[in-house]
């Protein structure tokens, strides 16, 4: 996947204020603030933190599956849609593990309906889909929907973080749920 999507970015790595992480970021504190995760989704950390690794992964892939949605025939026949959405899967997975050993669990308090691999997943798709509006879109009105959505979500992570860290809500560990069981065509 090229990054060039990605290079159009309107801040830096430095912009985000980026901490170092190492094997002590096993607490609520080691979570991606808003800017932080927005900037590994786009490719701009190069932090060897997993969840920074697995928010790129997860942009890059759900900027692959916009293409192989609207452009199916020009993508080689191993990137398909079920192939896509598979490996989506294995990163959400991956950032379930990492969080139910690494994020506090209240249990006291409320639960919240998405697992942190899939809001994040969700970030990156709304990413995704924002820059391609922003980029191949001329109906002005449309760019602009696609940037706000993107800035609704960017505000709903922060308010999750935020609700996370005070000990305000428990994510559920995760289930893979019902997967495409066909072979691909």
């Amino acid at each position: 996947m090229t990054s060039s999507l990605w290079q159009r970015q309107l801040w830096s790595p430095a912009d985000a204020g980026v901490a170092a992480y190492g094997d002590e970021a096993t607490d609520a504190e080691s979570l991606l603030s808003p800017d932080q995760l927005l900037a590994a989704i786009a490719g701009r950390l190069a932090d060897p933190f997993p969840l920074i690794t697995w928010a790129r992964e997860l942009g890059d892939l759900h900027a692959a599956l916009i293409s192989a949605v609207l452009n199916p025939r020009q993508n080689a026949p191993e990137v398909t849609e079920a192939a896509l959405c598979s490996d989506i899967a294995k990163v959400i997975d991956k950032i379930n593990s990492w969080a139910a050993s690494s994020v506090r669990h209240d249990r006291c308090a409320r639960r919240h309906t998405h697992t942190f691999g899939e809001v994040i997943s969700q970030v990156a798709k709304t990413y995704a889909e924002a820059w391609w509006t922003v980029l191949h879109s001329d109906c002005e009105e449309l760019r602009h929907s696609a940037w706000v959505h993107l800035g609704e979500v960017r505000d709903g992570y922060a308010h999750l973080i935020g609700d996370i860290r005070a000990g305000r809500v428990q994510l559920p560990r995760g289930w893979r749920g019902i997967r495409h069981t066909r072979p691909a065509e």
